[in-house]
């Protein structure tokens, strides 16, 4: 319990960091994605119904800093968190850096095509700003630059709330 709530802490102080400190300190084409490298976490995670509660908990955080529309980060990272569980089931990948670091580049492109797929779905394209295709490789190399920091720090509070439970 101590571990899930350290974790929903650092998904609503993640979204709060993205949205205001990232936004301000890197141009649009090359901010990473602290939340989807905090998704690949969880969807490389063997627990998936925590993992899931904590990616609702993250996308609602993000939705709510970030200005979009309530639902929009929630139903993308839920997909990514969910596709990466799949992939889990299908491959045997590990929890090595270079794993995460390679899913997080590949859910950030994902990410991307489904900024550009979701405001057509939804009828949204005239109120919506989508990026554009040539955003899909930088954002992609910081978000998995930016992965070896944070994937270091989820390391350590799990291994910091576990040796609490034992001690």
């Amino acid at each position: 319990m101590l571990r899930f709530g350290v974790l929903l802490l650092t998904a609503y102080l993640l979204s709060i960091f993205q949205s205001a400190v990232v936004s301000e300190l890197f141009p649009n084409f090359l901010k990473p994605d602290l939340m989807l490298i905090f998704i690949t976490y969880l969807g490389t995670s063997p627990f998936w119904i925590t993992g899931a509660i904590l990616t609702l908990g993250g996308g609602l955080f993000y939705d709510t800093f970030s200005g979009s529309p309530l639902g929009f980060f929630l139903t993308l990272y839920l997909v990514i968190f969910f596709l990466l569980q799949l992939l889990g089931k299908i491959l045997i990948l590990g929890e090595t850096l270079v794993v995460r670091m390679s899913l997080a580049g590949l859910a950030a492109v994902f990410q991307l095509f489904m900024l550009l797929f979701f405001p057509m779905v939804f009828g949204a394209l005239e109120n919506f700003s989508c990026p554009g295709v040539n955003w899909i490789l930088p954002q992609a190399v910081t978000t998995c630059a930016a992965c070896w920091p944070l994937f270091r720090f989820f390391k350590i509070i799990k291994r910091g709330t576990y040796e609490r439970f034992t001690h």
